[in-house]
């Protein structure tokens, strides 16, 4: 009798031990993945950062003199191509 239940003991105990290795392994994926995560994002704001200060610094406007016109379009100056 006491032979069943000492086996029954020791099978318990290393199921608590598998289930102890198991919640700490699953503890650090998350981890893991959370730290993963925030990586991903600061990584894409500063990229998008960099793109909007990249679209901000494309200058369209230019200045027109109209003695720079072709002689059939003497206003060319006045196309909305030409920032005000």
């Amino acid at each position: 009798m006491s032979h069943l239940s000492s086996s029954h003991r020791r099978r318990s105990f290393r199921r608590g031990v598998l289930s102890f290795e198991w919640i700490l392994l699953i503890s650090l994926l998350v981890i893991g993945i959370i730290g993963g995560l925030a990586a991903v994002r600061n990584a894409l704001l500063s990229e998008l950062n960099d793109l909007s200060q990249a679209v901000e610094a494309i200058n369209v406007c230019g200045t027109c003199d109209p003695a720079s016109c072709p002689p059939g379009n003497p206003d060319c100056c006045d196309d909305p191509w030409w920032c005000p």
